[in-house]
């Protein structure tokens, strides 16, 4: 019976030491696992914008590379309008140094 009243002892012993400070830090694991949850959904909410930035920003890029493309292509066909300008052009100058020459021939001839 001594060793009851020694455990009944000890057992409320603990009860008033311990069992309040257990309270006390399941309240503050309550608060903190709140806290969590709070700052866990403010991250996915900006997790959330920064993705919808970015999908914006990558949607503004595609359209870049869509007008860069479209104004690579109007210099590819201006440069091929000038090559076949200056071939035209090295054609009449082409005929045109002929021409002085069948002129002096004629010249020289009459």
């Amino acid at each position: 019976m001594a060793a009851r009243g020694m455990y009944d002892t000890v057992k409320q012993a603990i009860q008033d030491l311990i069992a309040p400070d257990l309270e006390r830090l399941k309240g503050e694991f309550i608060a903190v696992h709140a806290e969590i949850q709070a700052v866990d959904g403010r991250v996915g909410a900006l997790e959330k914008r920064v993705d919808e930035g970015l999908r914006a920003v990558n949607d503004r890029i595609d359209a870049l590379n869509d007008r860069i493309d479209a104004l690579k292509e109007r210099a590819e066909q201006t440069n091929r309008r000038i090559e076949e300008t200056n071939r035209r052009l090295d054609q009449a100058l082409d005929i045109r140094e002929r021409l002085a020459v069948i002129e002096a021939r004629v010249a020289a001839r009459g």
